[in-house]
């Protein structure tokens, strides 16, 4: 499953198991979860759902009768405009999307969201900022094991973009992209080249589980260094704090607060933020 989605249905809980929108049950508020993203050269997608209640165990069947298939998405750069389409995503969980076709992202530029759903409409705003390129990868052999390896990247940081960057990793074996969990500038504060370890965190489905946040000697690894705007920044650095080693922390489970930096309009909760990716191919050494 999506640990950031995970996390946005659970972290504004309430007692109800009506799926209509009702704000005044028990003192907390059902939000509609949204889970956006655009990047340079990519198409936007969005994901969109109602929070879970505490009284329904989180399972497929409760995520799957939360999710929402009947909005009405709009995405635009101020100049054009594209009605997301909306359909069943078996790469991903929850497995349906709302996906653009037409517009792609482009560095520098703002992008807009509307969400309309059950008489109430959703907005929110995002940048995808200037990307940095990798400079150079660096391997270092584990101690205790000569056929692992630390992988560190090291990029240049303009600290007048007011970017922090988000790395994903993806191992031959694996099927899926995993985040590194953290976000490195996250204070905004570097200038100048930086390195960092790339320490990705895998789930006990990956093949490469038993590596831990390691690569193997021979290994074919796919990374994407993604820079986010200052907005996005706080909202994924808050993110951490909900974290934990074995997936999800127990402190997310917690009332009328805003935990998270959320930047969409009420009654909605959520994440939508634009990324500036770079795309590199790497064999370990």
């Amino acid at each position: 499953m999506n640990k950031l989605f995970y996390i946005l249905l659970l972290i504004i809980p309430f007692y109800s198991c009506n799926t209509e929108l009702d704000y005044k049950i028990s003192g907390y508020s059902q939000k509609i979860i949204v889970e956006g993203t655009i990047a340079n050269n990519e198409y936007p997608s969005v994901y969109l759902s109602l929070n879970i209640p505490l009284s329904e165990s989180v399972d497929t069947a409760t995520i799957l009768k939360n999710v929402i298939r009947t909005a009405k998405v709009t995405i635009s750069d101020g100049e054009n405009t594209e009605i997301l389409t909306s359909r069943w995503d078996k790469t991903h969980f929850p497995p349906y999307v709302y996906r653009g076709y037409d517009l792609k992202g482009v560095e520098g530029k703002k992008y807009f969201l509307t969400v309309e759903y059950g008489g109430y409409t959703l907005k929110s705003e995002t940048t995808i900022p200037y990307g940095s390129d990798i400079k150079n990868f660096k391997t270092t052999q584990l101690e205790e094991n000569d056929s692992l390896r630390i992988l560190s990247m090291t990029f240049n940081i303009d600290m007048s973009h007011k970017t922090a960057f988000r790395v994903f990793t993806k191992k031959s074996k694996d099927k899926y992209y995993r985040e590194t969990p953290m976000v490195f500038n996250s204070e905004l504060s570097f200038s100048g080249d930086k390195t960092f370890d790339i320490s990705p965190q895998p789930m006990k489905s990956d093949s490469s589980y038993s590596e831990n946040s390691y690569f193997a000697v021979g290994d074919t690894v796919k990374i994407r260094l993604c820079a986010i705007d200052s907005t996005s920044t706080q909202f994924f650095k808050a993110l951490t704090l909900f974290s934990s080693s074995n997936g999800i922390g127990s402190n997310i489970f917690i009332g009328e607060k805003d935990a998270l930096n959320s930047n969409i309009s009420s009654p909605g909760f959520g994440i939508w933020w634009g990324g500036s990716v770079r795309n590199y191919q790497l064999i370990i050494q």
